[in-house]
């Protein structure tokens, strides 16, 4: 497991007066967790940007403040509402042993043959899955391999997922993660086609005897009157 280290300092400046940090290139932070006192803290904001670009929600991140060290969690992320530049963070100190309950992303993985040979739709019923695991045993996303949908119907629920490490789904076993349906617009089969034009040359047959018809009553009405 890749090793991701942020160097912090402890933060004296509190309200209003961390803007000037921001000003600086520091971010005010927090470290929070069951065996430490909640901390306030500096990072440098560039460093911070570029370990958010290659991290998942769940990697773990050492936070070194002075000699000490402590696996942490992203837990909260502030940012402005314009331009999403990152105000504060928050991280939750954790043990490798400690047991963590969150929610981690869906993503499918592979090509089902139902969407490549039947232009089928693939529906994804569960985009984020609640989780609980120890905290060395985290993923950042559960994969979902969907090669084996080959039909109309076929489906994955949670409980044919294979999730490596010791870790446990906390939502129902049978909810539906994925399912192959049926495309929404269908081609007109040839027959049906055919159908339709034989259907469209009787109508139009049809009215023509009818007005046959009607145009015979018609001079046979005036020979009558004559």
């Amino acid at each position: 497991m890749e090793k991701y280290v942020l160097e912090a300092k402890k933060r004296e400046v509190i309200g209003k007066q961390v803007k000037a940090l921001r000003r600086e290139g520091l971010l005010p932070a927090v470290i929070y967790g069951s065996d430490i006192e909640p901390m306030p803290l500096t990072l440098n904001t560039y460093e911070v940007r570029q370990i958010l670009g290659v991290i998942g929600a769940n990697t773990l991140v050492t936070i070194k403040i002075g000699k000490k060290e402590h696996l942490a969690l992203v837990r909260d992320l502030q940012r402005e509402v314009i331009n999403r530049n990152l105000l504060h963070i928050d991280f939750q100190a954790v043990s490798m042993e400690e047991t963590i309950s969150t929610t981690v992303p869906v993503v499918v993985v592979g090509e089902a043959p139902a969407v490549k040979e039947l232009n089928a739709l693939l529906v994804t019923s569960l985009e984020f899955l609640q989780i609980e695991a120890k905290a060395k045993d985290l993923p950042d996303t559960i994969q979902v391999d969907i090669s084996e949908l080959a039909e109309i119907g076929d489906n994955i629920r949670i409980k044919d997922l294979i999730i490596s490490g010791d870790v446990n789904v906390l939502d129902d076993q049978e909810l539906t993660v994925v399912v192959v349906a049926a495309p929404t617009l269908m081609e007109i089969e040839p027959e049906v086609e055919e159908g339709a034009e034989l259907l469209e040359e009787l109508t139009d047959a049809e009215l023509l005897e009818e007005g046959e018809a009607v145009e015979g009553e018609v001079v046979e009405e005036a020979a009558d009157e004559g």
